[in-house]
């Protein structure tokens, strides 16, 4: 049977130039903690546990109102740029460098990613990734796991000189399945690549017609 199309438009995937933050999530209890006593969580590990709960919340209640879900799942969405933009006063005050966006080519899809790295992650490692969309400006907060990691220094002789920066300084390619992520966050990245794709299609168009015209 084949698959629902509105189901495999999620796996579309482009390149695409977006602003991106990366957090690793561990549980792992500090050394000094012998005690048993649970470890404190980062800010971060708070925000991707409330927002899990959330989101599987919202999952059960799609099932019985469709319409309250959607409308919840847009404020908690809402609360979550409010907070990507207080963060981002911070960064401007030159307070906090952890909450900045380094802009960067990746592939994407509303399921997955593939970015480039500075170091090494292992497999099944979970991430807290932010992605900032342009030009919407939208910022979207999946949590992430790690499926693999390349170098991708292969074709360093064929780059241009900005390229060999940008390789030497994140030398690795690291691919993630996105393992929570909000419904509204899935459909507003899929049309967001759905988009993109539209306006490379119809970019080609336009240069194949003129270069038919000549």
């Amino acid at each position: 049977m084949s698959e629902n199309p509105e189901h495999l438009r999620r796996y579309f995937r482009v390149m695409d130039r977006v602003g991106l933050r990366v957090h690793l999530v561990t549980d792992e209890v500090s050394a000094d903690s012998g005690s048993g006593a649970k470890p404190l969580l980062s800010p971060e590990q708070r925000l991707v546990k409330v927002n899990g709960a959330i989101n599987k919340h919202l999952s059960a209640l799609k099932k019985k109102d469709e319409s309250l879900a959607t409308l919840l799942g847009l404020l908690n969405h809402k609360m979550d740029l409010l907070v990507s933009g207080f963060e981002k006063n911070v960064s401007d005050d030159g307070q906090e460098e952890s909450h900045a966006f380094h802009v960067c080519e990746v592939n994407l899809s509303a399921c997955g990613i593939a970015f480039p790295s500075t170091k090494e992650l292992q497999k099944a490692q979970t991430l807290s990734l932010h992605l900032k969309l342009f030009p919407s400006q939208e910022v979207v907060n999946p949590v992430a796991m790690v499926v693999g990691c390349e170098r991708r220094d292969a074709f360093f002789a064929d780059l241009s000189e900005d390229e060999k920066a940008e390789l030497k300084e994140r030398p690795y390619w690291v691919r993630a399945n996105f393992e929570d992520i909000s419904a509204v966050e899935q459909e507003l990245l899929a049309q967001h690549v759905i988009q993109k794709q539209a306006n490379e299609l119809a970019g080609r168009r336009k240069v194949n017609s003129a270069n038919f015209s000549k």
